[in-house]
């Protein structure tokens, strides 16, 4: 399993989980408190409600990947990226900067004016998208996604037979397709996989991601760091049937859980309690004793994928 540096934090098995906090400058994003389209009030969020609570990395979004909403244009993306550049040049703390978009230009842009690394949720479907990170030697996060940026995470009812066999295509699992989409255009030196836990389509179900959590393992196959989201999701809250204002404790559980199974990075809006469950997770699961923590010991790769 290669180590991605992003803006020179490690991030990999040899280190402890990182935490990726959320600002968003869109008023179309469900979560309140991360939306701010004032600069100064948005610097302050990040300092007070993200840094400061222990995000290492911030990831910046510009429009809603929610199903709901319309896509926004490249050009519309690329003109909310002037306030996005001044919230973070306002920020006195010390963060990785991540611009979350689904394209390549965009990407270009917000790393030429001070962004240190790329969200992609459309899983590289803009096939110039792993060449410009290629070209700024940045660390990318890839989520799951059909070719097609349209629809991040849809990839239920996808016809993968191009890249497998029509055999492959009915008898494929969920999980199978998850996978398969990871791999689409190609991974880059410093991809980090992102298996798109959600609502991304209508065809998905609750079990979906529920099978996806309990072999959250297999995809260490890619041989690259993860990325999981699973903050208040669905799938969780149903296990004990809360709200999604009570249902942060069954995030915290599964984000412990998540990180022995082999995440290595966290999306969260609940910086600080999403860290310490984290950092239980790393110090006391399976997964430190499985791995170590000598850079010398043998890795046993018991349930990644090796297809």
């Amino acid at each position: 399993m290669r180590t991605v540096h992003a803006a020179g934090l490690p991030i990999g098995d040899r280190f402890p989980p990182r935490i990726m906090g959320v600002l968003n400058v869109s008023d179309e994003s469900p979560y309140d408190p991360s939306v701010h389209d004032d600069p100064e009030q948005a610097a302050a969020y990040v300092d007070e409600q993200l840094i400061d609570e222990g995000a290492d990395i911030v990831d910046v979004g510009l429009e809603s990947a929610n199903k709901r909403f319309d896509v926004l244009t490249a050009n519309e993306e690329l003109d909310r990226l002037d306030a996005a550049i001044e919230a973070i040049e306002s920020v006195s703390g010390d963060a990785v900067f991540s611009i979350e978009t689904r394209y390549s230009e965009v990407a270009d842009a917000a790393l030429n004016r001070g962004f240190d690394m790329v969200n992609d949720v459309c899983g590289f479907a803009d096939p110039e998208m792993p060449e410009v990170c290629r070209e700024h030697d940045v660390a990318v996060c890839k989520m799951a996604s059909p070719p097609d940026l349209a629809r991040p995470g849809a990839v239920t009812d996808v016809d993968w037979t191009q890249a497998r066999s029509p055999e492959w295509e009915r008898q494929a699992d969920y999980v199978d397709r998850v996978y398969e989409a990871l791999k689409q255009n190609g991974l880059t030196d410093k991809t980090i996989v992102d298996p798109a836990f959600g609502g991304w389509s209508e065809e998905k179900t609750i079990e979906d991601d529920r099978e996806t959590f309990r072999r959250l393992g297999e995809f260490r196959g890619l041989e690259r760091p993860m990325l999981v989201s699973i903050n208040r999701k669905n799938f969780l809250r149903h296990v004990a049937d809360r709200s999604t204002e009570e249902a942060l404790p069954v995030s915290l559980a599964a984000t412990s859980m998540a990180v022995e199974r082999g995440a290595d990075v966290v999306r969260t809006h609940d910086v600080a309690e999403t860290r310490d469950a984290a950092l239980i997770g790393h110090e006391f699961g399976e997964r430190d004793a499985r791995w170590g923590t000598d850079p010398d010991a043998a890795i046993e790769e018991t349930e990644a994928r090796t297809d």
